[in-house]
């Protein structure tokens, strides 16, 4: 989900140009192949995206697809456990070689990593409920008063909305989406602003709240999977397998598997990519 801290990446994204202190070097796509094994970054607090299964191990639609990317890759998999917030200083530490997790491509992060074709796509909404909240939200500029208490998880799509188009309201940031839905459950806060496909699953783990979505769509973007910034070759074999599992349609069965309704907007079948 979009994007950390602006102010962060642009200064990453200028140390960058400048060739000061360099992230460190990613793995190429030969060292991926000659290890057999790829690393994958997974948020496994944003189900179904990425969720513990009974076993306690990462799953979700997620995981299937690196799962399947892996497996066309001839390469075992890795995944390993990331926070929003953690999802680009990973890349750039070398500590995975992939990261999912929703990743929402913007222009920020485009600056510090680079994407692959579109994986899916999300439509971002305003989550608060019918009743209990400080001053009644039935628009998306309610939430700009400062009676208002917002609550969002940090590096996610919320934080640069609100900055931009609700700067009354008061604010708290949180790591995780189980937090957030607890402060929101518990009266704590009155609404937050994300994804509509990050926040439908969680919902239903409380029951009894007065839970209600606003009708308008603030905006739609598109999620690739993400590599280290001038890793190519992987990025480019990445794109190859996307484009298959779009033209098989694997990606849509996944997300109707883990989601159980269709995606919102379908990617578009596209030979150029």
């Amino acid at each position: 989900m979009p994007p950390t801290d602006r102010r962060s990446l642009f200064a990453l994204a200028a140390t960058m140009a400048a060739g000061a202190a360099l992230p460190a070097q990613a793995r190429p796509l030969d060292q991926v192949l000659s290890s057999r094994r790829l690393r994958a970054g997974i948020n496994p607090t944003l189900p179904p995206f990425g969720t513990f299964n009974e076993r306690n191990q990462i799953d979700g639609f997620d995981a299937d697809i690196a799962r399947e990317i892996a497996r066309r890759m001839n390469v075992e998999l890795e995944i390993v456990q990331v926070g929003s917030p953690d999802r680009i200083p990973f890349l750039q530490s070398d500590r995975i070689d992939i990261v999912l997790g929703a990743i929402t491509r913007t222009i920020e992060r485009a600056l510090v990593i680079d994407y692959t074709q579109p994986l899916h796509t999300q439509s971002m909404v305003v989550l608060t409920k019918s009743s209990g909240t400080a001053v009644p939200i039935e628009k998306p500029a309610d939430l700009n008063n400062r009676q208002v208490r917002m609550v969002q998880v940090r590096g996610t799509v919320g934080v640069p909305w609100l900055q931009a188009n609700a700067a009354q309201a008061q604010v708290t940031l949180l790591d995780n989406y189980p937090d957030c839905f607890r402060a929101l459950a518990q009266g704590r806060a009155d609404a937050m602003v994300d994804v509509a496909e990050s926040i439908v699953i969680p919902m239903r783990n409380f029951q009894g709240v007065p839970w209600k979505i606003l009708d308008e769509v603030l905006a739609s973007f598109w999620v690739g999977i993400g590599v280290q910034k001038g890793n190519t070759a992987l990025r480019d074999v990445l794109n190859v397998v996307l484009f298959e599992l779009h033209r098989t349609n694997s990606v849509n069965q996944t997300w109707e598997k883990w989601f159980g309704v269709p995606m919102t907007t379908r990617i578009p079948f596209n030979p150029m990519f």
